[in-house]
């Protein structure tokens, strides 16, 4: 970027938010302006804002509320007026945007005769690794979601079974809801929001984002996926189990054992310098040896039907992805490691770990025990 070229982001939501919180370390409810230069960084956030963002953003960046920008009435609360005023202040002449920029306000911009162009480049590709403060904000997060799996693991084996096969807790029928509130508490007790917490039984467990509701029953698969957030730092912990309460079917304890097989694999060949593509083949090939195919049946996809991991970070699912990417793994990346089968009438399986890459392996940032069968 040249001295007459700036980076506009706005916080409004996604990877935009994360990333104007990663460059410039604020954060807030309500949208607000980013500019970067050769020469400074620049925020434009509303009065009550102002303080917290001077006392909370990096050293030198320069804040500025509308007013201090000169504009006043319906101007003051206008994206392409405080575009235009911050150009002025900065001394620039061009900007650049990235894809998911508002088409409109683009076009605003334009009709005002603002220089501005979009950049398909990545806008923070240093994210991908992260540092030491980094890792250990994702290990905080991690350490909850370990605690909230074993306390969900716990529950689920002091519930009781009927004739029927359901569980319950204290007389209580034990469902998915139950088990997701005590996943809740223990995250807020560690400080971290649980957002989407999967806690899917039987043949729910066969949809790998579904969240899960209802009556769960002994010896059928339970996958918990637990990514809680830190409310402190904003960063992420990703963690998966399968339960069964219970001696498991055959069929299932096979299902399994495959995944956690495929898994150990994947995780032996996490290093520097390995191509995530041949992480993903190791696991799609132990399941093709263990005669666990991927097919497609009626429009139903079955068997290992995602990619084995993604970066960790600032959002949950962030660079790199571990599948058929061609990213190339890297010292100081936070990724998970979560190969996963799944067939309606038989059950779904899905274990996962977040990990930090080294130079020549990788290191958990928690452990957490692997242990199917609750009897």
């Amino acid at each position: 970027m040249n001295r007459l070229t700036g980076q506009l982001l706005i916080s409004d939501s996604g990877s935009s938010a994360t990333n104007v919180r990663y460059l410039s370390g604020f954060t807030a409810p309500d949208p607000f302006l980013y500019l970067k230069t050769a020469a400074a960084d620049y925020l434009v956030v509303s009065i009550m804002e102002k303080e917290r963002a001077v006392r909370q953003s990096n050293p030198g960046t320069q804040v500025f509320t509308p007013a201090e920008l000169g504009l006043k009435g319906k101007q003051s609360g206008r994206w392409k007026d405080q575009i235009i005023k911050l150009m002025e202040i900065a001394r620039i002449r061009r900007i650049q945007v990235s894809s998911g920029f508002p088409a409109g306000l683009y076009l605003d911009l334009q009709k005002k005769g603002v220089n501005i162009s979009v950049t398909r480049k990545a806008v923070c590709p240093e994210r991908a690794v992260k540092s030491r403060d980094e890792i250990v904000k994702i290990r905080k997060s991690q350490q909850a979601a370990v605690a909230a799996m074993k306390g969900a693991a716990a529950l689920i084996q002091a519930s009781s079974i009927d004739g029927k096969r359901r569980l319950s807790y204290k007389r209580q029928p034990l469902t998915s809801e139950t088990v997701r509130r005590h996943i809740d508490k223990i995250l807020i007790e560690h400080d971290c929001i649980g957002t989407d917490t999967i806690v899917a039984g039987g043949n729910q467990a066969t949809d790998p984002h579904e969240r899960g509701e209802g009556q769960l029953y002994a010896g059928e698969a339970i996958i918990i996926d637990i990514f809680p957030q830190s409310r402190k730092t904003g960063y992420w912990g990703d963690i998966t189990r399968t339960f069964c309460r219970g001696k498991a079917p055959a069929e299932l304890k096979k299902l399994y054992l495959a995944v956690k097989a495929a898994q150990a694999e994947a995780l032996k060949a996490v290093r520097a310098g390995v191509c995530g593509d041949e992480i993903h083949a190791l696991c799609c090939r132990v399941f093709e040896e263990r005669n666990f195919p991927t097919t497609e049946q009626n429009g139903v996809h079955t068997g290992f039907i995602h990619g084995t991991g993604h970066g960790v970070g600032l959002d949950i699912h962030e660079q790199p992805r571990i599948g058929r990417s061609g990213a190339q793994l890297e010292a100081g990346q936070v990724v998970t490691i979560e190969p996963g089968l799944y067939y309606p009438g038989k059950g779904g399986v899905r274990i996962e770990d977040t990990v930090v890459v080294t130079e020549t392996g990788f290191r958990y940032l928690a452990s957490c025990p692997k242990k199917f069968e609750l009897l």
